[in-house]
């Protein structure tokens, strides 16, 4: 396993997609997680992990916003997203203070929340089947944190 350096181009691959019919927000997704892990599973079949715990997420009702620290302050980067499917978001692009020229136009995640931890997979999409083969697979293991 190698660590991962910089991290928020990572949570861009964690986000970026388009979505189609989408259905309400899932109360149990809204509010602020840690991650704990982040692994990237690259096409070459490296995978790359971080357990620094300086990422995390927020989801609100239509908007998730992933924040990094980082040596150079915090990176963060702003979706819509939209629940898909059942356990399964879509999100696309809003905005982001770093590089995401690594992001992928269309990215749906699985996500299961066990009490007080949320882990979420990329997925191939339900409208771009091929989307997640061409591109780096995304895990992420997370917990529920106050929102600041």
């Amino acid at each position: 396993m190698t660590r991962i350096a910089h991290t928020p181009w990572l949570l861009g691959l964690l986000c970026t997609a388009s979505w189609a019919q989408a259905a309400a927000p899932d109360p149990a997704l809204l509010g602020c997680w840690r991650a704990t892990t982040i692994v990237l599973h690259t096409a070459d079949g490296a995978r790359l992990e971080d357990r620094s715990g300086r990422c995390t997420l927020r989801f609100k009702e239509d908007q998730l916003e992933s924040t990094c620290r980082t040596t150079r302050g915090l990176a963060t980067t702003t979706y819509q997203y939209q629940i898909v499917r059942p356990q399964v978001y879509a999100t696309t692009l809003a905005g982001s203070t770093v590089r995401t020229e690594m992001a992928r136009t269309t990215r749906e995640y699985a996500y299961r929340i066990e009490g007080e931890r949320l882990h979420t997979a990329s997925v191939a999409s339900a409208t771009a089947p091929d989307a997640s083969a061409t591109g780096p697979r995304t895990e992420t293991d997370a917990i529920r944190i106050a929102c600041p």
